[in-house]
């Protein structure tokens, strides 16, 4: 078996020594292919990220191509400054993405401010609330007071008035 074996490959071994040209040319073909293929995915790449890059600059309002922008230079003399493609628009996106962390930052702010404020005013009116129930609790009693003070004659006198203006909520009668 391992006379065969050794046999076979000696005799494949023999057919390809003097054809080596070939298989180096195919190797160099496939190899081109694969660059070829390559190639090709990076251009995909680029094109996708030269479009998100145009629609992004767009969104921003500032433009992605190399411009001239009017500006001074150090001795205030009016001159054209050229750019770069995608400086001004990468200066653009900064700028807005500063703005709204520090609009976030604000928005924040504003809000536990308003939450503590809430928060204070909830306690004062608990308070108040536990306050006027138990005032009106005190001016139910002093009315039940007032009503069984009545005499046969069904005659109320000052009391009787300053207890239901206690019930109703309102100040006493003046005298």
């Amino acid at each position: 078996m391992m006379k065969l074996l050794k046999g076979a490959l000696g005799l494949a071994w023999r057919a390809i020594v003097p054809n080596t040209e070939w298989l180096v040319l195919l190797a160099v073909a496939g190899v081109g292919a694969w660059l070829y293929a390559q190639l090709g995915q990076i251009r995909a790449d680029r094109d996708r990220l030269a479009h998100f890059a145009e629609v992004a600059c767009a969104s921003s309002g500032a433009p992605f191509p190399g411009s001239r922008v009017a500006g001074k230079d150090a001795k205030g003399k009016s001159v054209a400054i050229a750019y770069p493609a995608g400086k001004l628009c990468g200066e653009r996106i900064v700028a807005l993405a500063k703005f709204e962390r520090e609009t976030d930052a604000a928005t924040a702010s504003t809000l536990a401010t308003a939450m503590t404020d809430h928060d204070r005013k909830s306690g004062t009116d608990a308070a108040s609330a536990a306050e006027d129930a138990r005032a009106a609790r005190a001016a139910t009693e002093r009315m039940e007071k007032a009503d069984a003070k009545i005499d046969q004659s069904n005659r109320v006198g000052g009391s009787w008035f300053d207890a239901v203006n206690d019930v109703g909520g309102l100040r006493p009668a003046r005298r």
